[in-house]
């Protein structure tokens, strides 16, 4: 039986006991649910299959790649979680930023997961008879709220079947995918799916093709927050980059590839409407019976890593048992599928907009740090579990002004050239650039910028004779 630890302490190396295979197919558990379906079929609302399908997977390997060199280094070297690896770029306030930027992730992802399973629980019924349509939205609203409850139970013990569940998870939804495609020829043929045109493309093809790429990195950029939790119970970087890569830059890729032929095929992005279309009734309910199945398993990770980064606050973990902040985490999104579940899910792009313009400087910012810094030669365990003045890592006030300034303005770059409330191009830099990678690009230079000159500021104060100033260099010194 696995352990999967419930404290965001180091995990040593004689207890990590994951391999490759495990580590990779608790990625491909975690990558591979509704988001797969949701972002295929709001992908064929600017792409053809052919176009698509490079977009897509262009998208999603750029995306992880990125993510991957932000928080593996750190994660299996030292055997941290996400949240305390951003302290060093942060602060120990700082960090508090990086927390919200999980924490919101997850609970967006979750609640469009536990939305979905009640909805794919609902057409199940209603495809079978047991209830009319005037029930299906009672019933999926049900159905939800019983997700949301069966996963705070595996939260609260620990996730420990996770090693058992997820190989068989990712099989499964990996044979459904095989099963929808195989289907999707035979009825239709390749002639029909790729001459199938958009749904709703602008007049710019250069745009369209962007506007996916984009979509794609911005989703991959939610793999952020799950990464920490699960590579650090991995012992070295090599075995982990491989099976991330596969499942969390590929696998969910190729799902949601399926659904954007199936979505171009039938003229419905909903994988709820279209299931049945493709596969028949029968097949339908198998395919939403599938997908409801990978939806524990992803919302699990979800809920744990959450879980795991607000245990992590000491004013928390000291006066509230893991069961109970568990609860505490799943609790608002239990509020958004009871009151805003259609409102939340018809606008999932929008979320995802949202999610690059938080996290994609962030990655810029850990990536500028390990590789340019030397973070991989300095960086200060105990300092990091240190919540005070005594830390290395306070810098002023509990804010590294470096990170701060340039996760700010990594964020306006995103906002220059993409609105993240309507998902349209502010720029026409966008459909060149897209505008997740020049947000990386300017949190990366601005923090390695504005770090080398405290450092030299800090030097110049040691050599001068005057009090040293709280440590608040981000490069080692020579």
């Amino acid at each position: 039986m696995i352990r999967i630890p419930r404290s965001s302490l180091p995990v040593p190396l004689g207890e990590r006991n994951w391999n490759g295979f495990v580590l990779g197919t608790v990625c491909a558990t975690a990558g591979i649910a509704t988001w797969s379906f949701v972002v295929g079929g709001s992908s064929a609302s600017y792409l053809n299959a052919k176009m698509g399908m490079a977009a897509m997977l262009a998208g999603g390997l750029i995306g992880q790649l990125l993510v991957t060199l932000a928080t593996i280094p750190v994660s299996t070297k030292h055997g941290i979680e996400t949240v305390i690896s951003t302290k060093p770029q942060l602060g120990i306030r700082g960090s508090y930023l990086a927390l919200f930027m999980q924490y919101a992730t997850a609970l967006g992802w979750n609640a469009v997961l536990m939305i979905f399973f009640g909805r794919s629980a609902a057409s199940i019924l209603e495809v079978t008879g047991l209830i009319d349509s005037s029930a299906r939205s009672t019933a999926a609203t049900v159905f939800s709220v019983v997700g949301i409850v069966l996963v705070w139970i595996l939260v609260s013990r620990g996730a420990k079947s996770l090693q058992k569940v997820g190989p068989v998870i990712a099989i499964a939804i990996s044979l459904m995918a095989v099963y929808l495609l195989v289907v999707l020829f035979r009825a239709h043929g390749s002639g029909e799916i790729f001459s199938a045109q958009p749904l709703a493309p602008s007049p710019d093809r250069l745009l369209n093709y962007t506007s996916v790429v984009e979509l794609l990195i911005v989703s991959t950029w939610g793999w952020w927050t799950y990464m920490g939790g699960m590579v650090r119970m991995v012992d070295t970087a090599r075995k982990a980059v491989l099976p991330s890569m596969l499942g969390l830059g590929v696998a969910w890729v190729v799902v949601a590839i399926v659904s954007l032929y199936s979505s171009l095929t039938t003229g419905e992005a909903d994988p709820t409407v279209w299931a049945p279309k493709v596969a028949g009734d029968v097949g339908g309910v198998i395919v939403l019976l599938f997908v409801a199945f990978a939806n524990i398993g992803s919302t699990l990770v979800g809920a744990y890593v959450a879980t795991l980064g607000v245990f992590q606050i000491p004013q928390v973990s000291s006066r509230l048992r893991w069961r109970v902040v568990a609860a505490v985490v799943l609790s608002p999104m239990l509020v958004v599928v009871l009151f805003f579940a259609t409102e939340f899910y018809d606008n999932v792009d929008r979320f995802m907009a949202f999610i690059g313009l938080m996290i994609a400087p962030m990655v810029g910012i850990q990536i500028a740090d390990w590789y340019l810094m030397g973070r991989r030669r300095s960086l200060r365990i105990s300092g990091l579990y240190r919540h005070n003045s005594t830390s290395c890592y306070w810098y002023l006030g509990g804010f590294n002004p470096a990170g701060i300034i340039a996760l700010a303005l990594g964020s306006l770059t995103y906002q220059l050239l993409l609105n993240p409330v309507t998902y349209e191009p502010r720029s026409d830099l966008f459909k060149y650039l897209t505008a997740s990678l020049p947000a990386v690009l300017v949190a990366a230079v601005v923090y390695t910028v504005l770090g080398r000159l405290w450092s030299r500021r800090l030097e110049r104060s040691e050599q001068g004779g005057a009090e040293p100033v709280t440590d608040v260099s981000v490069a080692p010194k020579t």
